[in-house]
């Protein structure tokens, strides 16, 4: 019943343009259970985000991870969506092992309409590459979708990023500590056996 209901809301969220471009990806099948109440959310408020700022300068690899996880951590845009465009390429790339978003603005959107009541706690950043980095984070607190209050176990993800020739970030793709199974189980059932437990509360160095 479960893999069936999964089929289903992918279904449903990849054929609507609002969640096609949403990062919904890690957290969307908590929602499953409650399809037949499921309704459209809000996109995140992101008019006064200034898309059109002057990119940031190339430095080392180094100094632009540092600075982008400080950055991270003090606007919290891998829950709320307020991305500072500086940082990036506008063809930005999302990936996760569900969704794939183009564009910076739709990543902005989407990750704010679903996990703008969440917390992002960065652990640490690791450059792992001649282009790129990984930052560790925990995220906590509910999503916004059926209904506002679902709650996430907290748990770790990790963000990979690469880095283009100008020295800006032009793709994400995430991992999880917990599967998706889990979480969605937990969602409903945190009496079910065996299920992982939660990541402990931590305060971020970046913080």
């Amino acid at each position: 019943a479960l893999l069936l209901g999964l089929a289903v809301a992918c279904s449903i969220w990849r054929s609507s343009s609002a969640w096609s471009a949403a990062k919904l990806g890690r957290r969307a099948t908590l929602a499953i259970p409650l399809l037949p109440i499921l309704q459209q959310p809000s996109l995140a408020e992101v008019s006064d985000i200034q898309w059109n700022e002057p990119k940031r300068k190339k430095t080392s690899l180094e100094s632009l991870a540092d600075d982008f996880t400080r950055a991270f951590q003090q606007t919290q845009w891998g829950v709320n969506g307020r991305v500072q465009p500086r940082f990036f390429d506008d063809k930005f790339v999302f990936r996760d092992p569900d969704v794939t978003t183009n564009g910076l603005q739709a990543y902005s959107k989407g990750t704010g309409a679903v996990l703008s009541n969440c917390k992002a706690d960065a652990i640490d950043v690791t450059v792992n590459g001649p282009n790129q980095f990984a930052i560790r984070w925990r995220i906590a607190g509910t999503a916004n979708v059926p209904f506002p209050g679902l709650k996430i176990k907290p748990y770790i993800v990790t963000s990979t990023f690469t880095v283009n020739s100008d020295g800006l970030v032009d793709s994400e793709t995430d991992s999880f500590s917990i599967p998706t199974w889990d979480l969605l189980l937990s969602a409903i059932a945190p009496w079910w056996p065996g299920l992982a437990e939660p990541t402990p509360p931590l305060t971020s160095p970046y913080a």
